[in-house]
């Protein structure tokens, strides 16, 4: 296997990977530059509801990732089979329907109930949460095109459209509150910016929606369903604890985790591009009949060594950290940082595990991070009386989800027998 990884180290799949890493840390600057500057232009406990909605939006965008995922899955196996073109033009125009009717349909039904959940999650801002909605919209659609971008390989086009979406939207942010929109306004951005970055999508997939007509490539909804679990799954993993924070402690307590919120999200600007580069890759080697694990533990050494050297600096420089991005608004919080920082980067592990398993349809995994998720929001719910509590409990459930992948994911897979779309889906 060692001669294969130091092949793949010099192929374009590892250029594609360092390009997409490149991509998302410009764009996760400037999405950490968001909360960065909402942080500091908002009142404190609009901040602190920032935090929640956007957290609540990051689970409703891992969710509606599914659809991604599955153009990104079917995309990348019609490219290898005759007339792809012209395949992946009807599916994609499928899709297109599908997502702008269902989104439409989803993002009413959330705006309609925006004052339970603006109470819910104790963000006092009805109109807030309902400009949530229309980024639920954009949740259904961008990621049809964003999927197929990612399964024909598109990956330029891919991270122009990524980073195209971060600088409107740190933009928008900054000017929506400063003209006095506060909360209302750092919300709205997000939807702005992403239909905005949803146009230069649709350009750059132009040749496929006026490609010929052709069959349609049916989507399994049991491929569908075991996506959306393992998403879900996933959101809840690292972003539940924002919201849990805001809902079960006092509010001089939660606000206190906004700072470790923000710093410990960085180490996941990287393994979910690597995760992007990866699903459709795997997908196709195991279509093709090639062992895809070499490229698995050269993404997990890619994900999982730079985010143990972020979490070492986090316990060695924890306070003078805080101290110098937040200018003193927070007090000194020990080795907090640290165990939060550790957390996530055992989550950006768990993120390329995952994507691995939906990329070969592995239903076990898939299953016990589901159980896994369940575990972690029940012990914070009954044991987190403290914040280093709660970084404990999220520490073990990233310990026991990269376990899981270990166990469940590193065995030979069979890849003598190429298969159709969406064989996988039912493995």
């Amino acid at each position: 296997m060692i001669p294969r990884l130091q092949t793949l180290l010099r192929s374009g799949d590892a250029r594609d990977g360092a390009l997409m890493a490149s991509v998302t840390l410009i764009a996760g600057a400037f999405d950490y530059l968001v909360l960065l500057v909402a942080g500091l232009l908002l009142p404190n406990a609009a901040a602190i509801a920032f935090l929640a909605v956007m957290n609540l939006l990051k689970i409703g965008e891992q969710a509606t990732w599914v659809i991604r995922n599955v153009a990104a899955y079917y995309t990348a196996e019609l490219a290898i089979r005759p007339e792809a073109q012209a395949r992946i033009g009807a599916f994609l125009r499928d899709r297109w329907r599908w997502a702008w009717r269902w989104g439409g349909l989803v993002a009413g039904l959330f705006i309609l109930a925006a004052p339970l959940t603006n109470r819910l999650i104790n963000a006092n801002s009805t109109p807030a949460v309902m400009a949530a909605g229309l980024a639920l919209l954009l949740f259904f659609v961008r990621p049809v095109t964003d999927g197929v971008l990612q399964g024909t390989q598109h990956f330029l086009g891919l991270g122009a459209v990524v980073v195209f979406q971060a600088v409107l939207r740190f933009g928008l942010t900054a000017v929506l509150i400063w003209l006095g929109l506060e909360l209302v306004g750092a919300v709205l951005a997000l939807p702005l910016a992403a239909g905005l970055a949803l146009l230069l999508a649709l350009w750059l997939l132009r040749p496929y929606f006026r490609a010929p007509r052709a069959a349609v490539q049916k989507v399994s909804l049991r491929y569908s369903g075991l996506t959306l679990l393992g998403l879900l799954a996933f959101a809840v993993l690292v972003y539940s604890d924002a919201i849990l924070v805001n809902r079960i402690f006092p509010e001089a307590i939660a606000g206190q985790y906004t700072p470790i919120n923000v710093l410990a999200r960085i180490n996941l600007f990287v393994p979910l591009a690597l995760g992007l580069v990866l699903f459709p890759k795997a997908t196709q080697r195991h279509a093709l009949g090639r062992d895809a694990r070499p490229m698995l533990l050269l993404t997990l050494a890619a994900t999982l060594l730079p985010g143990l050297a972020l979490t070492a600096v986090y316990f060695l420089f924890s306070d003078p950290l805080i101290e110098l991005v937040f200018r003193g608004q927070y007090a000194p919080l020990g080795t907090l940082l640290g165990w939060v920082g550790l957390a996530t980067t055992l989550f950006a592990g768990v993120n390329i595990w995952l994507n691995y398993a939906l990329s070969l349809g592995k239903r076990p995994f898939v299953f016990l991070l589901a159980l896994i998720a369940i575990g972690q929001i029940a012990a914070i719910s009954l044991l987190a009386h403290t914040l280093t509590i709660l970084a404990i409990v999220l520490v073990t459930a990233g310990l026991l989800a990269n376990l899981a992948g270990i166990a469940l994911l590193l065995a030979p897979t069979q890849v003598n027998r190429p298969q159709s779309p969406g064989r996988a889906a039912g493995s």
